[in-house]
């Protein structure tokens, strides 16, 4: 989240201000959750983290708050966590001491609980997220208090399901409460009614002018010809039957033949403008959708639903178009149609005309406030169905781990219940919309009962004609029609002023950032790519990238390496131009990337990720993509300059073979080798390699990179991995950490150094599962491990000869609390969670361990217990040696068992204070 707006960090450096604003900070928190301030509280915090603490000490607090003080799960920090630090950092600003105002936000963006807290614990957070989620926070703390808040947020689980905690806490759905919190807004934009999709309509089709000509004059005619009617009949009857006088009556049955006619005509004329007007209006706005997502900023696709932008496509653009061909153009000539009516009822007679009006404008007001609600409930509907197109796509996504795991059963409650939901929310959507119809349709009846009635009652007094009857009669009939046309059509238009509304939040999410008026030129080969103190933040809080500078004389092979979060994607992301920095400048050449403009930028660069999803088309088209006008030849040598020919002429149709969806027909490595040979087509000077092996098996990773080393001979490369063996054929590695350049050189000079990259270079791989690690190497290793330091070679030997090497998936539970201690893990890649078993059974996150961690060191001691849980959080290798095994070894070595007991007994002890002394501090609902 953004601090931007709470600068008083930056204007109060001293130590001791800084303590009173987190004091303040800290106090108001508690008071909003209805807890008591700890003195010491704000020491701990700062304590656990102090690499963190002093970049910025607001988070710091909040999180070990959160973490410490409420034992809430990490899917709750983002819709929660930060959250309530926006709203209570909105109190802290306010210099007079007075509360602030709450933090509003339009109705419409009181919606999508589920899609707000997954993005929220996304790196890259968009500000109008945090400030929608502190406007929920503030409704919940408000309608639920603050014991319904935590256990909101607990119920709410590592994977931040907002229907299981509204379930638990509200008693509803995520959907219904989303309802609750919208009818709690009472501020922010008015809520549009289906005049505001008539109107869009109407903007529209102005742009299509012929088109448009013709449906205003085929309603002209339609309309003319309605009302015309009842004053046809009125003089018929009065001037033509009455007195007898055929010549009148063959003029007036002229008129009304024609008059048909005509109406008939014009009607189909309508109708094919209609037909053509429609289709082209929602093709206009599918081409906006469409350039839309292909514009959008970087950082606001990352953080946007692709299933809601899907149903975008799909659902909402549909109701749109039912609504724009069929409801909207009949509410237009319908409505003209009884302005007319009524028009002409005023020249028949006054008494009659002002009883039909009053009693049609209260036909049209009674269903008015239904129609508001009715499409807040279609603008839910179009949520959940967005929901279960999610649920579908994961079961064809996962079907392989579905079948394997035999998790059909578990998918299949997943979706009843999101049926179940889906069927309240269409349940509450037709029973409104088609109240609003029913209400509309049972009041022009009653209005026309009204005035048939008080027509007759004239009649039979002599104050009007008969005529005159006949003529109100017909108009009635005119009205009724319409009326009731419109109540039938009221249904649709609200369904499509829903899915208007969602089509124009996507419409609404901000564009990248255009292009220079006058882009600069780099001047021929790239000779440097230069980051000049670059800082970045994806949420405006915390920084991905401090002030990184860096030097690449081109073309060099460049390695950037660094623990899991330091930012090495972050680089690459900057170098592709897909973000701007913060502050500082990407150049090459001297010139700042933001100045090259788009073109240029995409002819120097080009890349290979990590995961290849191909386009479903032909190997061909698909290398092609790297240059749209390149012959059958220069794809054909792209793709023997990527090692793929022979394969690709082993399929079935060779170069012209669909690759399937995603590329599913192609293996993983096929389907990288593709990406290669799409990257060498498009002939960049700069290479860019996103962990582009670090999804292969061990024998394709080899191939893959002697193919890329090959092929990027004589360019720049700049290559994330965290292989460190890829280093060794590097001319330069920079090393960060924590948003920071940490160390640069060569693999050898970085090893000399002993420093982070040396400490990384013996936490990685210890033992890969390809086994390509020399012995003599792995025991180095080992013996730098804090458990094994100073122990004897010999013990070394025997310890590695009994260790096994696993490998495991992600979840997988390594050690259990409360359980004997059973074995010792090595993580040799990988990374896994530890967390402490709370009293009401969930987990609190203590400490994420990555290569190189051991765990389960209790495994040493004798009758020793587990007091956390470790669960792989990504695919991991590991070398364990089990309980009995490793006691065996020790009694052979009493001098090392002594060693390692006597240094573990104190330490195990501790641990248990300590995380005994985690679980008081939490507090019991």
């Amino acid at each position: 989240m953004s601090n931007r707006h709470f600068d008083w960090f930056k204007k109060h450096e001293t130590e001791d201000e800084v303590q009173h604003k987190l004091q303040r900070l800290y106090g108001l928190a508690c008071d909003r959750l209805a807890m008591k301030p700890d003195s010491g509280f704000i020491a701990a915090a700062m304590a656990a983290d102090p690499e963190e603490a002093r970049r910025d000490p607001v988070r710091r607090l909040a999180h070990h708050l959160f973490t410490y003080k409420l034992a809430m799960p990490s899917g709750a920090w983002g819709l929660l966590g930060l959250g309530l630090l926006h709203s209570v950092l909105l109190e802290v600003a306010r210099e007079d001491g007075k509360k602030p105002a709450p933090v509003r936000i339009p109705r419409t963006e009181a919606h999508d609980l589920n899609g707000l807290a997954s993005r929220l614990l996304l790196p890259e957070v968009d500000q109008k997220d945090v400030r929608r989620a502190a406007a929920f926070v503030e409704y919940l703390l408000k309608a639920k208090g603050a014991r319904g808040f935590i256990k909101f947020g607990r119920k709410m689980g590592a994977n931040g399901n907002v229907d299981a905690a509204s379930e638990a806490v509200a008693g509803i759905s995520a959907g219904a409460l989303e309802l609750k919190w919208q009818d709690a807004i009472r501020a922010g934009t008015p809520e549009r009614g289906p005049t505001h999709l008539v109107v869009w309509v109407a903007k529209a089709a102005a742009r299509h002018k012929m088109l448009l000509f013709w449906f205003l004059l085929a309603n002209a005619v339609q309309i003319l010809y309605a009302v015309y009617v009842p004053l046809w009949l009125q003089a018929l009857f009065d001037e033509g039957i009455k007195p007898s006088d055929v010549a009148i009556i063959r003029t007036y049955l002229a008129y009304l033949t024609w008059g048909f006619l005509a109406a008939s005509f014009f009607g189909v004329i309508l109708d094919y403008t209609v037909a053509k007007l429609g289709p082209r209006i929602i093709n206009d706005l599918r081409a906006r959708m469409f350039a839309k997502i292909n514009n959008m900023d970087a950082r606001e696709l990352a953080s946007s639903d692709t299933d809601e932008i899907i149903a975008d496509f799909s659902n909402d653009i549909t109701v749109v178009e039912k609504a724009v061909i069929w409801a909207v153009p009949g509410l237009f000539s319908k409505g003209l149609m009884l302005i007319g009516s009524v028009v002409v009822a005023f020249s028949l007679d006054t008494q009659l005309a002002i009883a039909t009006l009053v009693s049609l404008l209260i036909a049209f007001w009674l269903p008015r406030g239904f129609s508001k609600r009715a499409v807040r409930y279609n603008y839910e509907r179009g949520a959940e169905d967005a929901r279960v197109a999610h649920v579908v796509k994961e079961t064809l996504l996962m079907q392989r781990v579905i079948r394997i795991f035999g998790l059909r059963e578990l998918q299949a409650k997943l979706f009843t219940g999101q049926l179940g939901r889906l069927f309240n929310a269409s349940y509450h959507q037709y029973f409104s919309s088609g109240l609003v119809g029913r209400l509309t349709s049972f009041g022009v009846s009653a209005a026309q009962l009204l005035v048939i009635g008080l027509g007759a009652m004239q009649s039979v007094e002599g104050e009007v004609s008969s005529g005159t009857i006949v003529a109100f009669i017909t108009l009635l009939l005119t009205i009724g029609g319409a009326a009731g046309f419109i109540g039938a059509q009221l249904p649709l238009l609200i369904q499509g002023v829903g899915g208007l509304e969602r089509v124009q939040a996507l419409l609404g999410k901000p564009d990248a950032a255009p292009d220079p008026e006058r882009p600069e030129s780099i001047g021929g080969k790239v000779s440097s790519l230069r980051f000049d103190e670059v800082s970045f933040s994806y949420d405006g809080s915390t920084s991905t990238l401090d002030k990184v500078s860096l030097t690449i004389d081109c073309p060099r092979r460049v390695m950037v390496v660094g623990p899991s979060g330091s930012g090495k994607s972050t680089i690459l992301r900057l170098i592709e131009n897909q973000f701007s920095p913060g502050s500082g400048h990407v150049r090459v050449n001297g010139v700042d990337m933001r100045l090259l403009g788009e073109e240029q930028v995409r002819q120097l660069i080009s890349l290979v990720p990590q995961e290849t999803i191909l386009f479903q088309a032909s190997v061909r088209e698909n290398i092609r993509m790297g240059k749209l006008k390149a012959t059958d030849a220069e794809v054909e040598a792209a793709a023997k300059a990527a090692d793929i020919h022979p394969i690709i002429m082993s399929l079935p149709d060779g170069y012209d073979t669909d690759v399937g969806e995603g590329g599913s027909k192609l293996s993983g490595g096929q389907r990288q080798r593709i990406a290669i040979a799409r990257a060498i087509l498009h002939d960049p000077q700069i290479m860019l390699l996103d962990e582009a092996t670090s999804a292969l098996d061990p024998a394709s990773r080899v191939a893959v990179e002697e193919t890329l080393r090959k092929v990027t001979q004589g360019r720049t490369v700049v290559a994330v991995t965290h292989d460190l063996t890829q280093c060794e054929q590097a001319d330069l590695v920079y090393v960060v950490k924590a948003g920071r350049v940490v160390e640069s050189g060569t693999h050898q000079s970085l090893l000399d150094a002993d420093g982070v990259y040396a400490d990384l270079w013996q936490r990685s791989v210890i033992a890969g599962a390809e086994g390509v690690v020399p012995r003599e190497q792995l025991l180095d290793r080992l013996r730098k491990r804090p458990l094994l330091q100073g122990v004897p070679a010999e013990f070394l030997e025997r310890l590695l000869a009994r260790m096994t090497v696993e490998t495991v998936g992600p979840d997988t539970v390594l050690i259990e609390d409360g359980q004997p201690a059973s074995r010792l893990i090595f993580i040799t890649q990988g990374e896994a969670q530890q967390s402490v078993r709370l009293p009401d059974g969930t987990f609190m996150p203590v400490e994420v361990l990555e290569a190189g961690d051991a765990l389960g060191e209790n495994a040493a001691l004798e009758k020793a217990e587990e007091f956390t849980r470790v669960v792989a959080r990504k695919p991991c290798h590991l070398l364990t040696i089990d309980h009995a095994t490793l006691r065996g070894l020790l009694a052979a070595h009493p001098e090392v068992e002594q060693r390692i007991v006597s240094t573990f007994t104190p330490r195990y002890e501790a641990m248990m204070k300590h995380y005994t002394w985690l679980k008081l501090q939490v507090p019991t609902l």
